[in-house]
C-alpha cells in the first residue's frame, strides 16, 4: 500500500542502510588492514572480491526481484551485508576476512538493486522527482559512518565492535519499516515480451556513464583514507573524515538535485556535475596540503553528487523493460567501475 511520507521514510532508511555499511568499512579500513595484517596488495584483492561477488549479485537481481520482490531482496540482503561487515572486523585469518568482503559485495549490490527499484517505483507513485533525495541520504549514511569511525578510531575501539553497534540498530530499523516498502509494478507484458533481449540505448548510455561515476566514487571511498594516511601522510583519525566529508558535501547537493533537474533538465545538470568533479580530482592529485586534499574530495563530491541518482532516474523510467532490470543494468556497469 501507498503511504507517501512513510514509504518515502523507509526508502530514504534502506538508502542510508548500505551507505552507512559501506562507510563503515571504508573509514576503519585502515584499522582492518593492522589487525588482520594485510598489505596493500592484499586489501587491493580484498576490494577486487567485493567487487567481484557485487557482479554476481546484480546478476542475480532481475531474477530475483521478479520471483520475490524488491521488498524481500531488500531485507535478506541487508541482513547478508550487516554479517559480511561483521566478519571483516572481528576477524584476523584472510579467509574469513575475503568472505566478509564477498558476502559485503553480494549483499550490497543487491541492496542498490532493490533500493533503486523502489526508488524509481516511488517516484512513479508519487508523481515526483525523488531519486536524489533517496541517494542524499546513502551519502548520509556515509557521514554518520564517517564520524563514527573517526570517533572510534580515536579512542581505539576495535574496528569489530565498531561495525556491530553502529550497523545492527539500523539494519532492525529497516526491517521493521519494509511494510511501507511498494509493490512491482508490471510493465506492459506485450511490450515487455519484445523487449526482453533488448537493452534501451537510454540505458546503455546512463549504465557506461554510471561506470565512470563510480571510478571516481570509488577512488574516495576505497583508497581515499589510506591515500591521506600513506601519500599524505595524515593521522588516521583524519583519514577517517575522507570518506564522511565527500559524503557529507554529497549529501547537502543532492537535497537541491531533484528541484535542479526540474528547474535545468538532467542532462545539463550531469555535464556540470562532471566539470565540477574533474577540477577536484585535479586539486587531489596535485595538492600537498592535507586540508587543500580534503577541499578537493569537497569539491569532487559537490560535482559527482547528482549524477548517478538522475542516471538511475533516467534509466529505470525507459518505459520498455522493467526497472529492476534497467537499475540492475545501471548497476552492473557502475560496479565495474569499482573494480576498475
Amino acid at each position: 500500500m501507498f503511504h507517501p511520507l512513510l514509504s518515502k521514510l523507509t526508502c530514504c532508511i534502506f538508502f542510508l542502510l548500505p551507505g552507512l555499511m559501506y562507510g563503515l568499512l571504508m573509514a576503519r579500513l585502515p584499522a582492518v588492514k593492522a589487525a588482520a595484517e594485510l598489505s596493500d596488495s592484499l586489501i587491493g584483492l580484498c576490494l577486487f572480491c567485493t567487487g567481484a561477488f557485487g557482479l554476481v549479485g546484480l546478476g542475480g537481481s532481475p531474477a530475483l526481484i521478479r520471483k520475490v520482490g524488491s521488498r524481500m531482496v531488500l531485507c535478506v540482503t541487508a541482513v547478508i551485508a550487516a554479517a559480511g561487515l561483521c566478519l571483516i572486523g572481528f576477524s584476523t585469518a584472510l579467509p574469513i576476512v575475503l568472505l566478509g568482503f564477498g558476502a559485503m559485495g553480494i549483499g550490497i549490490s543487491m541492496l542498490d538493486v532493490a533500493m533503486n527499484t523502489q526508488g524509481v517505483l516511488y517516484e512513479h507513485y508519487s508523481k515526483s522527482q525523488s531519486m536524489n533525495l533517496f541517494h542524499a541520504f546513502y551519502s548520509l549514511g556515509a557521514v554518520l559512518a564517517s564520524l563514527i569511525g573517526s570517533v572510534c578510531a580515536t579512542v581505539g575501539l576495535t574496528a569489530g565492535l565498531n561495525f556491530f553497534w553502529a550497523s545492527v540498530p539500523f539494519v532492525l530499523l529497516s526491517l521493521l519499516l519494509n511494510k511501507y516498502l511498494l509493490p512491482e509494478r508490471r510493465v506492459d507484458e506485450e511490450k515487455t515480451a519484445k523487449t526482453r533481449h533488448k537493452i534501451p540505448l537510454v540505458v546503455l548510455v546512463c549504465a557506461v556513464m554510471a561506470l565512470l561515476a563510480y571510478a571516481a566514487e570509488g577512488s574516495v571511498g576505497e583508497w581515499g583514507a589510506l591515500y591521506l594516511t600513506t601519500v599524505k601522510e595524515a593521522s588516521l583519525g583524519v583519514g577517517a573524515l575522507v570518506y564522511g566529508i565527500f559524503s557529507g558535501v554529497t549529501f547537502v547537493a543532492r537535497l537541491v538535485g531533484d528541484p535542479l533537474r526540474k528547474e535545468f533538465g538532467e542532462i545539463p545538470v550531469i555535464i556540470f556535475g562532471s566539470v565540477i568533479s574533474f577540477i577536484g580530482m585535479v586539486g587531489v592529485l596535485s595538492f600537498s596540503s592535507v586540508a587543500l586534499v580534503l577541499v578537493s574530495y569537497s569539491v569532487m563530491g559537490l560535482g559527482l553528487a547528482p549524477i548517478v541518482p538522475t542516471l538511475f532516474s533516467m534509466a529505470g523510467k525507459n518505459g520498455k523493460i522493467p526497472a529492476a532490470a534497467a537499475t540492475s543494468t545501471v548497476a552492473f556497469m557502475a560496479y565495474g567501475g569499482l573494480l576498475v
